[in-house]
């Protein structure tokens, strides 16, 4: 067995597209609507890893709880990192934190969705 990809929920997937394109770098590799009021886009990282955004405007879910899905990214950098968040108004929810191998961030889409950001040291 394979993994293929995950699923993320949102509410808004044009807010959500551009914070995974523009802030996390993941590229658009597929962008359909199978049916009305529901759209999907995937995107991958450099390693080919893929991600699904699925919005569906046609059910009415409530979106006021934080997610449970967290999602994990190597960065070469933590430092430079923190900047590019800071000078594009993304808040750090944690961190940082040092472990032993490393240390990291976390960060939250804009559906809540929490993000850690991992520089191994």
């Amino acid at each position: 067995m394979k993994f293929k990809f995950n699923t993320i929920l949102v509410k808004e997937l044009s807010e959500s597209l551009k914070f995974y394109t523009d802030i996390l770098n993941l590229k658009t590799v597929d962008k359909f609507s199978p049916n009305e009021g529901i759209n999907i886009v995937f995107l991958k990282d450099d390693d080919g890893n893929k991600f699904e955004l699925i919005e569906n405007k046609m059910e009415n879910k409530s979106f006021d709880r934080k997610s449970i899905v967290t999602l994990g990214f190597d960065v070469e950098n933590l430092d430079k990192t923190m900047y590019f968040l800071k000078q594009n108004n993304i808040k750090i929810a944690k961190g940082p934190i040092t472990i032993p191998n490393g240390r990291f961030i976390v960060i939250e889409d804009p559906n809540g969705v929490g993000i850690g950001l991992y520089e191994n040291l």
